[in-house]
């Protein structure tokens, strides 16, 4: 999908995709497939906090409909509101990341505020 995916900033380099494992936390890393510089997603904090309200708030909603339906033993609705409560968590996360400020996860060894390059 091209809302999870962003360009490389220092070689432009499009197609880019953080892990899927990453779209929890607060900041993802990835390397790029261009450069194979190790980037980072940077999201507000304000950004974050709302994805986790987001994801607590469809938990809470998911919770009744899964308790239901481990109590009755209906097995193919537990994992059908699994699935779901997972999608609608996950699909989030990675656009939030892609769509958020890219930056180096480490500082450019090349640059130097002492002396200026030519």
């Amino acid at each position: 999908m091209q809302w999870m995916t962003f360009s490389c900033p220092l070689c432009g380099a499009a197609g880019q995709r953080f892990p899927l494992r990453s779209a929890g936390k607060r900041q993802a890393r990835t390397a790029c497939r261009g450069c194979g510089v190790v980037l980072r997603s940077d999201p507000r904090l304000g950004m974050h906090s709302l994805y986790l309200l987001y994801t607590q708030f469809i938990a809470m909603l998911a919770v009744f409909p899964m308790i239901w339906a481990y109590t009755l033993g209906r097995w193919f609705w537990l994992t059908a509101i699994w699935a779901l409560v997972s999608a609608l968590c996950w699909l989030p996360g990675m656009i939030r990341h892609a769509r958020s400020r890219i930056c180096r996860a480490t500082p450019d060894p090349n640059r130097s505020y002492a002396r200026r390059r030519p």
